[in-house]
């Protein structure tokens, strides 16, 4: 019986159960829950706003280039806090983050839509600009809101920061979901007396892309509330690690203290960040709508608001085993490198990726469970190599959140050469026929 708990987890759970407070759980949950929100909002509406921009399927890979771009906002702040720190602390960085966040939210509600002619071409530049200006406000939660949860409190406390930049994705993907969004455009020949021709009646929804970005906006608000509560409450500050005693310099290990294998597990981890980086939040993200769109539109809705719901679900699970081997993360990992080729290789086919007439519509629905597990995978491997990392000091989660930006950065740039210098990948005209891919 005493090996059934142990193979279950649930003698784990209960241990973690009595190690922390769980009001303060759910407030770390929520103001890390602002993390992402924004720029996850932005993506799951994409099955809309793709539709009603000029950029259409080119859009994800622009939007990730300029997320790209917002990676400069880390830097900044790292060669701030090197001259000036006690200005360019966590603490401040997240107050801007989130308030700014929240700002630029109810600026995006207004003029999401709004382009500009420019290069010869229409352009979403209101978007852009919007984008630009949360993306360079997220990254910085990269390296300051995991690095503020360990600095301050015990390492169980790893796992609300994640769930909550689970829940980052997660509501977003509720919201568009009570909203509508994947209801496929309806394709309707009008015929008249000398010719025929097809009309595109777009999606009806519940409510506007401009009232979801709104909610967006109201969501932050509660994100730097709570916030606020942690960093300020005495009752809170009251749960802080104890740092007298010089705990602090004991914590913060000198690199001459780790033996070789503390440095090759640190090394390891930190090339795995990189590579979650690189593929997840990087590369990937521009293949969205070429590797699930050729399948049918609603499989981008499903891969979109499935994926979203699965994060919470994969850090939640990760509670029943968040101390675990090197070993273990890295066969772990190699299971999203796997759905992440597949995903690539499909891509490369678009609009007409083998199995897109496939019965059932099973390779749409393979498509969607590649992107779900993948993406589940790779924010459960960051969960456990934060938790192993702790225990080396908040130095250590820095270069954990430098090594991601450093790899989104690079899987980024890449995609959008790929996509919109070189032109690599295609989209298929809207309303074509149900044979469109054999007629080719």
């Amino acid at each position: 019986m005493v090996n059934l708990v142990n193979i279950v987890g649930v003698r784990q759970l209960m241990e973690y159960g009595k190690k922390v407070n769980w009001l303060l759980f759910v407030f770390i949950c929520v103001f890390t829950m602002g993390s992402w929100i924004d720029i996850s909002g932005i993506w799951c509406e994409l099955p809309l706003i793709v539709e009603e921009l000029p950029e259409r399927w080119r859009l994800p890979s622009i939007l990730t280039l300029i997320s790209q771009i917002g990676q400069i906002a880390p830097l900044i702040f790292i060669i701030g806090r090197r001259f000036f720190p006690n200005k360019f602390t966590n603490a401040n960085a997240i107050l801007i983050v989130l308030t700014v966040g929240a700002l630029s939210c109810f600026f995006m509600a207004i003029f999401w839509k709004k382009t500009a002619f420019i290069f010869n071409e229409e352009r979403s530049i209101y978007l852009y600009l919007s984008s630009l200006s949360l993306s360079l406000l997220d990254s910085l939660s990269t390296i300051t809101f995991l690095p503020y949860v360990g600095e301050f409190f015990a390492k169980e406390y790893i796992i609300p920061n994640y769930i909550g930049e689970s829940l980052s994705s997660l509501i977003p993907g509720i919201l568009a979901i009570i909203q509508g969004v994947g209801s496929p455009d309806e394709c309707v020949n009008v015929t008249s007396v000398d010719n025929s021709t097809i009309t595109i009646t777009g999606v009806q929804t519940k409510f506007s892309v401009s009232v979801y970005f709104v909610l967006m906006g109201i969501l932050i608000c509660l994100s730097v509330a709570s916030f606020t509560l942690i960093n300020f409450l005495p009752y809170f500050k009251n749960m802080r690690k104890n740092r007298q005693d010089g705990y602090e310099n004991s914590l913060e290990k000198d690199k001459s203290t780790l033996n070789r294998h503390d440095n090759n597990t640190i090394r390891i981890m930190l090339f795995i960040s990189f590579l979650g980086g690189f593929i997840n939040y990087g590369w990937l993200p521009g293949l969205m709508s070429y590797s699930t769109i050729p399948y049918g539109g609603d499989f981008m809705y499903l891969a979109v608001n499935l994926t979203s719901c699965g994060l919470t679900i994969a850090v939640l699970l990760s509670i029943f085993s968040y101390e675990v081997s090197t070993k273990r993360i890295i066969l772990e990992t190699l299971i999203p490198i796997c759905l992440s080729t597949y995903i690539l290789i499909m891509s490369i086919f678009s609009p007409c990726p083998p199995f897109v007439n496939a019965k059932y519509r099973l390779g749409g629905y393979f498509m969607v469970f590649c992107w779900v597990m993948t993406s589940c995978t790779f924010i459960r491997i960051r969960c456990l190599i934060a938790t192993k990392l702790e225990k080396y000091g908040k130095q250590k989660l820095l270069l954990l959140g430098i090594f991601a930006i450093i790899g989104q950065l690079s899987g980024g740039l890449l995609i959008y050469f790929l996509v919109d210098v070189f032109r690599l990948f295609q989209d298929k005209p809207k309303c074509s026929p149900e044979d469109y891919c054999m007629r080719l």
